[in-house]
């Protein structure tokens, strides 16, 4: 018997990476930037949100792991800090967001682009200065307003089903180093 030569398989090709430069992954793009941030003394919180002498905030936005995720890293440049990890979910067709910070919080929402702003629901943790330990109900909407500023709206869902403004803040991005 004359044994025939037997042929190695031909390797598998390595799978193709996911792409994410359908337009659906880019609706968030108008946040990326190097941010400074101040409250919105336009908006509901009028005389409260007038800064003073304070600096503002540092919010720093860009793309990471091959433009899939969109990373945020927050300073208030008072001792508090964090960051949120954004991503178009291709399955549940929907943005994910997740907020982690300097004071042990963990803020998770769900949304997406309605209107051109991108408005998240979510469940964050109660103040600390609460009655109870728990969750509320939060919304979250980022209006682009022109290519250098934004504006980001938290409101909080109180117990008899109305809205109340939780935060309002202006992002003007700042001007690049010549």
């Amino acid at each position: 018997m004359i044994a025939a030569p037997t042929q190695a398989p031909q390797p598998t090709p390595p799978p193709t990476p996911f792409d994410c430069t359908a337009p659906q992954h880019r609706e968030f793009d108008f946040w990326i930037g190097e941010w400074d941030v101040i409250p919105n003394s336009q908006g509901a919180q009028g005389a409260q949100g007038a800064q003073g002498a304070r600096r503002p905030a540092s919010n720093v936005i860009e793309k990471a792991h091959g433009g899939c995720v969109v990373i945020e890293n927050w300073d208030d440049r008072q001792g508090g800090t964090g960051q949120s990890f954004n991503l178009y979910d291709r399955v549940r067709q929907q943005w994910h967001q997740t907020w982690v910070d300097s004071n042990g919080g963990l803020h998770e929402y769900w949304g997406g682009l309605k209107d051109g702003n991108m408005v998240f629901m979510g469940q964050v943790p109660l103040p600390r200065a609460s009655r109870f330990a728990g969750r509320h109900t939060i919304r979250l909407t980022f209006f682009p307003l022109g290519a250098d500023k934004v504006r980001q709206f938290s409101e909080a869902l109180g117990p008899d089903g109305t809205w109340s403004v939780n935060y309002d803040l202006i992002y003007t991005r700042r001007a690049k180093a010549k």
